[in-house]
Formats: C-alpha cells, structure tokens, sequence
C-alpha cells in the first residue's frame, strides 16, 4: 500500500485496532462499535466505523466528513430537534461543536475523515 493512497475496505471491521466496545456517551440501549483507523496525524484521522442500535448524545469533538456504507443512523440536532436521516451511499458533515445525538435504528458501518 502507498503511503501517498490510503484504500479504506469495509471489510477491515474484521480485524479492527479499537473495539468492539460499549460506545461512548450511550444514553439509551447497549450500543457496541467497533473501528478501524487507518490513519492519524496531526489532528486528522480516517477509517471505517460500526455501531449496533441504541442512542449516544454527543458534542462534536472536531469537523467530520462520513460516507454510510450500511445500515440506518439519524442525528438529531440537539439544539433545534431536527433529525436527519442518513442511509448507504449518504454523505454528511458535522462541524466542531455540534452538539448531536445519534440514533442508530439499524447497525450502521460508515467511512469517516476527522480535522481538528
């Protein structure tokens, strides 16, 4: 692999370097994500995610770019309410700060790209 071209693969869930373990800030259910990190540096981070159903309530630590590639989340704008529903081949960004919560309806894997 060129360290210039990073290929993300879904597949690499099965060998996963954080995880499977009780996501972070579940406020209901028993979500469980797993990740593969495929790459960090200087406040910039990329791989491929999976969480199982529940509810996690969240302040967005740094910008984040997703791609779903499976599976059905919601994010709920905790200021306004409004949800968004997101599904394969759906794309999002979520600025620093945003304060979110999200709703796994269907175990969702999704490519990612974080900045700080």
């Amino acid at each position: 692999m060129s360290s210039s071209i990073i290929r993300l693969v879904e597949r690499d869930l099965e060998r996963p370097n954080f995880g499977p373990e009780p996501a972070d800030f579940a406020i209901e259910g028993e979500p469980i994500e797993t990740t593969h990190e495929y790459y960090a540096n200087a406040g910039h981070t990329s791989g491929v995610w999976e969480c199982s159903p529940g509810r996690m309530r969240e302040e967005q630590g740094e910008d984040e770019f997703c791609t779903i590639i499976s599976g059905k989340v919601g994010l709920i704008d905790n200021v306004d309410e409004r949800e968004e529903i997101f599904v394969a081949g759906d794309s999002f960004f979520l600025p620093k700060g945003s304060n979110l919560t999200w709703v796994v309806y269907e175990t969702v894997r999704k490519f990612y790209m974080t900045a700080e």
